[in-house]
């Protein structure tokens, strides 16, 4: 997961939670501080969701949140260089 985003992004996180789970409010986000151990058990606390649960969903929404990595382009193929028409291969003896 990527909590370090989330962390960053505090404000649009906790508005979004509020959103998901309604009985959280002000005071609990404020006091579970962007730790995620304490959100889960806040959340379970408030909704009687197993903890279990409530992490599969919060990841799920951090998911949602943060952009995908860029793709990474392969370089194009080299050519491969044969020797010229009728040159013999050069080794030992």
């Amino acid at each position: 997961m990527e909590w370090n985003v989330i962390e960053g992004n505090w404000k649009q996180v906790s508005a979004r939670m509020k959103e998901k789970w309604s009985t959280l409010t002000d005071d609990d986000l404020q006091f579970v501080d962007r730790n995620k151990g304490a959100l889960v058990g806040k959340v379970h606390d408030r909704t009687g969701l197993a903890r279990d649960t409530v992490e599969r969903q919060l990841d799920a929404m951090i998911a949602s949140l943060v952009p995908p990595p860029p793709a990474v382009e392969k370089p194009p193929d080299t050519a491969v260089r044969f020797p010229p028409s009728g040159a013999k291969p050069q080794g030992p003896g």
